[in-house]
């Protein structure tokens, strides 16, 4: 990681350390109900949404200012889907309501040099795993995109699961030169709808999370998160974490009518109690002042 992001990402760490992370700064909006994929560990189509209709950008404007001026600090938004690249000028509006936004493609589309945005890209495996877990023979093509656009801050998504939980350490060599903003590491969360086999069980989660770990000592700079956030992701520790899952009590998660999707970005057929995605536990790092301390006396001395 170079210089001035490090400074970046100190100076946020110390602002979240004094002032803690504000009710609805952060949250998610799916903006479409369409896919050209269909990934086998999708919670988006763990549910039926071919009949479903998507706000215009015109009512979504209106959606965002409503927002706005009932006081939300709008500091982040993540768009998802479906592929929310399939609707790129929602986007392009909507992005200027934000300080900073996320957009979590498949890498199959253009993706745009906007400012203040960061690109994750899902790549869940290595070549073959991800034939399995999404589509064939895009992956070449996914890469290709990824190494145009160096100028973009683009991070790599691994969701893992029964079918990539042995492809961690080539994914981080073929992945970590490549991918600007890192690698991002989240476990497969069970929703009603999809095949329960895709998750990993406790001892085997505990297993790769030290992997992860120690691949962060081994490649600085290429896994994109925190120390913390993955010793929350533990067995010993999940459930506490997330009984009081920070995103529920704080965030905003809209799907693609505008309607409040419940606890979390994946519905309420999400089985909380093996969660699996990094946002929680990320939300419930920075929401302690004594893990915000000790990971920027980390940052201090590194």
């Amino acid at each position: 990681m170079n210089v001035p992001r490090k400074l970046a990402k100190l100076r946020d760490l110390t602002k979240l350390f004094i002032f803690g992370l504000p009710k609805f700064a952060v949250g998610s909006i799916d903006v479409t109900n369409r896919c050209n994929l269909r990934c086998e560990h999708c919670y988006f189509f763990a549910e039926d949404h071919d009949n479903e209709r998507e706000l215009s950008i015109e009512k979504w404007v209106e959606k965002l200012e409503a927002m706005k001026a009932a006081g939300h600090p709008m500091m982040l938004c993540t768009w998802v889907g479906g592929e929310p690249m399939v609707r790129k000028q929602l986007i392009e509006v909507g992005r200027h309501y934000f300080k900073h936004n996320t957009i979590v493609t498949n890498g199959t589309m253009e993706l745009p040099n906007w400012p203040n945005c960061t690109w994750v890209i899902s790549i869940d495996g290595t070549e073959e795993a991800f034939a399995r877990m999404r589509a064939p023979g895009i992956y070449q093509k996914i890469k290709q995109n990824v190494m145009a656009h160096p100028e973009l801050n683009i991070q790599i998504s691994c969701v893992l699961t029964s079918i990539t939980k042995d492809c961690v350490e080539d994914l981080v060599r073929e992945w970590g030169p490549i991918a600007r903003g890192g690698i991002i590491f989240d476990f497969f969360t069970p929703v009603t709808g999809l095949d329960e086999a895709l998750w990993l069980d406790w001892p085997e989660r505990d297993r790769l999370i030290d992997l992860i770990l120690r691949l962060k000592k081994q490649h600085p700079g290429t896994i994109n998160m925190l120390d913390s956030t993955l010793e929350l992701m533990k067995s010993d520790k999940a459930k506490k974490v997330t009984d009081s899952c920070e995103f529920r009590l704080k965030a905003f998660a809209l799907g693609p009518t505008g309607e409040n999707k419940g606890k979390c970005m994946m519905g309420n057929n999400a089985d909380c109690d093996r969660c699996g995605c990094v946002v929680p536990f990320h939300m419930a790092t920075i929401a302690s002042r004594r893990l915000i301390l000790k990971e920027t006396v980390k940052r201090l001395a590194v």
